[in-house]
């Protein structure tokens, strides 16, 4: 047993997420004599409509079958519906329980509250991105917060004691009061060991390893499939898996509202220290989370890895957490931070806290927005300039690049010629979050307009570059 001091869930003001578990569902109030009615959910309308189907004679209906003759869907909708359920499913299996247990001065006995050393444990969420059955190892991504701590007694800040928990076989908490004092449990049997070979703040991304673990050889553990693209439309119907108010795996869906948007966390506390702000790209959700969800996935209705749940809105002026204006760390920009730092593991065999990037000394802003029907898939493109308005002095870009040209496409190429990146730039995050993909050796191939002409300028980065540097 894990004995558990307190709950960490985000150390961080606006990921502090509600621990408030809301039921959502479909229901109807029924009513007789005049009386108000009980609420009944639509499963229990289902089961006594096929009760009565069978006193009368008829056959039994599916759910989806009831829903199609009693709601009046049609057979696209179901289709769908199908589609989603199989795919939340699916999900379930590519997702973990995340605790990180950190040595920490803790409160104990009664007031006045003595301070001792003692343990506190992070609750979180994680997605299975890389297994093998046979070795019994696997990849895991989470939030950087959730493995962090900045109360830890530990040098670095980081938890030495991470276990994940398979779908199915999540840990379950409890208290008891010992020497009059209550205290809280995890019932950690099923508790698999993890050790971090990743992280960066910078990111809020942190990369797990399990290695030759008889549970996950013999489990139905999947991995996720990352989704590929560089953005999500808005409106498209996704979910989020994770483990909701640290109760266990579960799923909420909605839609993307905003595709792509800045926000500043807090990652240490909840002071005015600025120096502890941390600036994030994420994807605007309508899905519902809570307390446990952060480093849990965010699926499209194909069941592909679109995003990594990190935060929650509140509101500025009552703190209280607004309803539903969730966030998560676009899959673009956490795909290639996750294979960044498993290359770099396999490579050195030693954790890396940050994340090794290859820069080429220029600033770019995003100039001339501008938003357009994509009439092949009936969704609105925002696109902008990704204009170069400064070039470092000494940088692999002086010289070559010139103030004022605008980057149109970006294209990185190993050594052996395999085609690692090939991406036209739309938005002018985009060159930044495909360059974490060059390595050692890669030829990085910038394609920029100047003047109205296509120029394709072409770098060799190499380790002993100064453009090849570590980023927290």
């Amino acid at each position: 047993m894990k004995f558990v001091s307190k709950t960490l869930v985000a150390a961080i003001t606006i990921a502090a997420l509600s621990c408030t578990a809301v039921l959502v569902g479909c229901s109807v109030s029924l009513g007789a004599d005049g009386r108000d009615g009980q609420d009944v959910s639509i499963y229990e309308i289902y089961e006594a409509t096929n009760k009565a189907r069978v006193e009368e004679g008829l056959e039994e209906l599916t759910f989806l079958e009831f829903i199609s003759e009693y709601l009046n869907y049609d057979s696209q909708e179901l289709a769908d519906m199908a589609s989603l359920q199989a795919s939340i499913n699916r999900s379930l299996l590519s997702s973990v329980q995340v605790t990180a247990t950190f040595p920490a001065m803790v409160q104990s006995g009664s007031l006045p509250w003595q301070q001792e050393e003692g343990t506190v444990t992070s609750q979180g969420s994680g997605v299975i991105v890389d297994i093998d059955k046979d070795e019994g190892d696997m990849y895991i991504v989470t939030n950087c917060h959730v493995v962090f701590n900045n109360s830890s007694l530990n040098d670095n800040k980081y938890s030495d004691d991470v276990d994940v928990y398979l779908y199915g076989r999540e840990y379950s908490t409890y208290s008891s009061v010992v020497n009059g004092e209550l205290q809280y449990y995890i019932d950690d049997t099923y508790a698999i060991p993890a050790q971090i070979i990743g992280a960066s703040l910078n990111y809020d991304i942190a990369v797990l390893k399990v290695d030759n673990s008889d549970a996950v050889k013999n489990s139905s553990a999947i991995a996720a499939d990352w989704s590929g693209n560089e953005s999500v439309p808005v409106g498209e119907t996704v979910y989020a898996i994770g483990n909701a108010a640290g109760s266990g795996i579960s799923a909420t869906n909605g839609i993307v509202c905003v595709d792509s948007e800045y926000i500043t966390l807090d990652m240490y506390d909840t002071t005015s220290n600025y120096n502890d702000d941390f600036t994030y790209r994420t994807i605007r959700t309508s899905v519902p989370i809570y307390s446990g969800n952060s480093g849990g996935g965010l699926f499209n209705i194909d069941g592909d890895l679109v995003g990594i749940i990190n935060s929650k809105t509140t509101a500025a002026s009552s703190g209280e957490y607004s309803d539903n204006i969730s966030h998560a760390l676009p899959e673009a920009n956490v795909r290639r931070v996750v294979q960044s730092m498993i290359d770099r593991y396999e490579q050195t065999g030693s954790t890396t806290y940050g994340i090794y990037r290859a820069l080429l000394g220029i600033t770019v802003e995003a100039s001339s927005p501008s938003a357009d029907m994509n009439n092949d898939t009936n969704t609105v493109e925002k696109i902008d300039n990704a204009e170069i308005t400064d070039i470092q002095s000494g940088s692999l870009a002086e010289g070559s690049l010139n103030v004022g040209d605008v980057i149109t496409a970006i294209k990185i190429t190993s050594s052996d010629g395999t085609v690692k990146e090939d991406v036209e730039v739309k938005r002018s995050y985009n060159l930044s979050e495909v360059m974490l993909s060059a390595r050692s050796g890669d030829c990085v191939c910038i394609t920029v307009n100047r003047s109205g002409q296509e120029n394709p300028i072409s770098y060799t980065f190499t380790i002993s570059d100064a453009n090849l540097s570590l980023v927290g």
